[in-house]
C-alpha cells in the first residue's frame, strides 16, 4: 500500500469510524487496563474465540501468516525512541505505527505487519482491557470480527489483529490450523527489537523485492549502554549488484561484511545518529 492509498484509507477511517475516539477505545468510564501480561483474554469482554499466540519475534508472526506472505516486520515499541522513530520513517506505513497510542485504551507494546496476496494485516500486542463496542460483529471460525470502518475489522486477543475482512479470514485460517508460510529461513531463531524479512526475485507484492532470494534485517539496542545498535543484515542468493551494494554500505559505516556459500551478511554496531540513514539505505528502494 503506497503512501497516497494509505492516506485515503486513514481518511476513510476518520470519517466512517469517528477515528478520533476509535470504536475500540470503548466507554471511558468503564475502560481501564485490568492487569499485566498474564491477564486473561476474557478481560476484553468479547464473545467467541480470541487470538492467543506467542509474539516475541518475527518468527512468531510468520507462523500466523499465510503461505503467500512475501514480506513481514516486527518491532518492539518499548525499544529506545531513536530506534522506533527511525523504523517509523522507513517501514511501510501502518495504522499502528502512525497512531500507536491512540487506537486503544492501552498502548501498543509490540507491533507487526505481514503482506500477502496484495493485501496486509497488522498485529498489535496490547494489555487486555474492558472493550465497549456496539453494532454488527462478523463471526468467522468462532472469532468475532469487529468492524472499524466499511471494510476494516479487528479481532481481539494477544496479539490483536487489524485488517480487511479478506486479509483477516486468511490469517484466521492459519491460526485455526491452516498452513502458514514456510518460505522464510533467515528469521528462524533470530531475536531483535526490529526485524524485517522479505522475499525477492519475482515475489510479487513485496516492497523489498530485489535481486536476492530472501532478505533479513535485525536491529537490537546495544546492551553496553552507549546508545548504539547491533545490526544484522542477511541476503540469501544475492546477485553481484546486491552484494556490491552491501559491501559498500558495510565499509561506509564500519560494519563487518562476510560471505558464506550463497549468503552475504553485514553485522556490527551502528551509532545512534547513523541508524535512520543506515536503515533507509537498506530498506528504501
Amino acid at each position: 500500500m503506497n503512501q497516497k492509498v494509505f492516506a485515503i484509507f486513514v481518511g476513510a477511517i476518520m470519517v466512517l469510524s469517528a477515528f478520533a475516539g476509535f470504536v475500540l477505545r470503548g466507554n471511558d468510564q468503564e475502560t481501564t487496563v485490568v492487569g499485566s501480561e498474564s491477564t486473561s483474554l476474557q478481560a476484553f469482554g468479547v464473545q467467541g474465540r480470541l487470538v492467543d499466540w506467542n509474539f516475541e519475534s518475527l518468527e512468531d508472526v510468520l507462523e500466523m501468516s499465510p503461505e503467500s506472505t512475501v514480506m513481514a516486520y516486527w518491532i518492539n515499541l518499548s525499544a529506545p525512541q531513536n530506534l522506533t522513530d527511525s523504523a517509523r520513517d522507513v517501514l511501510p506505513k501502518s495504522l499502528g505505527l502512525t497512531y500507536e497510542s491512540q487506537l486503544y485504551s492501552t498502548p501498543i507494546e509490540r507491533l507487526a505487519e505481514a503482506f500477502f496476496n496484495n493485501t496486509r494485516i497488522e498485529f498489535h500486542w496490547i494489555k487486555p482491557f474492558r472493550l465497549a463496542y456496539s453494532g454488527l460483529v462478523v463471526p468467522y471460525e468462532d472469532y468475532m470480527m469487529i468492524p472499524t470502518s466499511t471494510d476494516y475489522v479487528t479481532v481481539m486477543g494477544k496479539p490483536t489483529l487489524f485488517g480487511t475482512q479478506d486479509a483477516m479470514r486468511q490469517v484466521i485460517d492459519v491460526i485455526s490450523g491452516g498452513l502458514s508460510t514456510n518460505n522464510f529461513t533467515l528469521p528462524i531463531g533470530e531475536k531483535a527489537d526490529l526485524q524485517v524479512a522479505a522475499l525477492g526475485k519475482g515475489a510479487a507484492g513485496s516492497t523489498l523485492s530485489g535481486n536476492f532470494k530472501e532478505f533479513y534485517l535485525g536491529v537490537a539496542a546495544s546492551a553496553d549502554g552507549n546508545n548504539g545498535y547491533n545490526l544484522t543484515v542477511k541476503y540469501l542468493q544475492p546477485d553481484t549488484g546486491t552484494s556490491q551494494k552491501a559491501k559498500e554500505l558495510a565499509e561506509k559505516y564500519g560494519l563487518g561484511y562476510s560471505t558464506q556459500g550463497s549468503r552475504d551478511e553485514i553485522s556490527g554496531q551502528v551509532k545512534a545518529g547513523d541508524l535512520k540513514e543506515v536503515l533507509a539505505a537498506i530498506l528504501v528502494p
